[in-house]
């Protein structure tokens, strides 16, 4: 598990935007300690680095929630409708 802070640190995104992509549903810690620090385990970085990659090409945080939120989500069909 990493901490938000080690995410940050890894990732170069700032603590908070990790704190409004929990606020708007996009991307919340998978625990949270009793001292309210949020803590990243592997799917939820996954789901970072998609994140990552979808603004990248520049999508909207709305859009990147629906397609992340799909049941049928499939990162390279939808990079492959994009490309």
């Amino acid at each position: 598990m990493k901490t938000v802070r080690e995410v940050s640190r890894l990732t170069d995104v700032s603590v908070r935007t990790f704190d409004y992509y929990d606020e708007i549903g996009l991307l919340c810690p998978d625990r949270v300690t009793e001292a309210v620090y949020g803590l990243y385990v592997t799917r939820a970085l996954e789901r970072l680095q998609n994140i990552l990659l979808f603004r990248e090409l520049e999508f909207s945080l709305k859009d990147i929630r629906e397609i992340l939120d799909r049941s049928d989500f499939d990162r390279q069909k939808a990079l492959d409708q994009q490309i």
